[in-house]
């Protein structure tokens, strides 16, 4: 199958907590936001239906759908946390502002490293699989991510986030550094190392 047509597949990642989905309310505003047409589905329903074939306690339900709203099909695993320390700048140029199920893209610039921080047009955009933040009178988030993420939406909405353009000095300078998303949350990282590969 060829990249474009993998790229029309979109996907929520979803934490369940003994099944019962955490902020479902972001997820669905974001399929709502990357389709062509309205949604064929519910993701209550599905998750209602298929969620008993996730595992206790924390798991990650994938619910993938079409462009056209289409429901395709779900996936459940067990969420296995990661811990990353080393965060390698690489600079890329592709759009990944729908949350494709073709991530390509981003593992060709991942390459072999610990973790990645994309750049794009000179600015901080996030990891491989994260939103980013850093420490300056508050938390700041980049206001031009690849990808808008569900739990950075949250907290921008509920005032602990601002959104800034962050340059590549001001992410090397920074003191304090976080990642997020909708399994982590929000996750300040001890002992970070950031390096420039470019």
């Amino acid at each position: 199958m060829s990249s474009s047509k993998k790229s029309i597949f979109l996907f929520e990642t979803i934490k369940l907590v003994d099944h019962k989905p955490q902020n479902l309310k972001y997820h669905i505003s974001r399929a709502k936001n990357s389709i062509d047409k309205s949604l064929e589905f519910e993701f209550e329903d599905i998750l209602e239906k298929t969620s008993s074939e996730a595992p206790l306690g924390t798991a990650r339900a994938k619910i993938i759908y079409n462009l056209e709203g289409e429901f395709i099909r779900s996936e459940f695993y067990p969420y296995k946390a990661r811990n990353f320390r080393s965060f390698y700048i690489v600079s890329a140029d592709f759009d990944y502002s729908k949350k494709f199920l073709d991530r390509s893209l981003i593992d060709e610039a991942k390459s072999n490293y610990e973790e990645i921080i994309i750049t794009k047009d000179g600015f901080v955009t996030d990891t491989s699989i994260a939103n980013i933040a850093i420490f300056d009178n508050g938390w700041i988030t980049p206001k031009t991510p690849l990808l808008k993420g569900t739990c950075r939406a949250r907290l921008i909405e509920n005032g602990f986030l601002r959104q800034e353009n962050i340059s590549i000095n001001r992410l090397m300078n920074t003191k304090r550094f976080a990642i997020m998303n909708a399994l982590i949350d929000f996750c300040e990282i001890e002992d970070f190392k950031i390096i420039k590969t470019i």
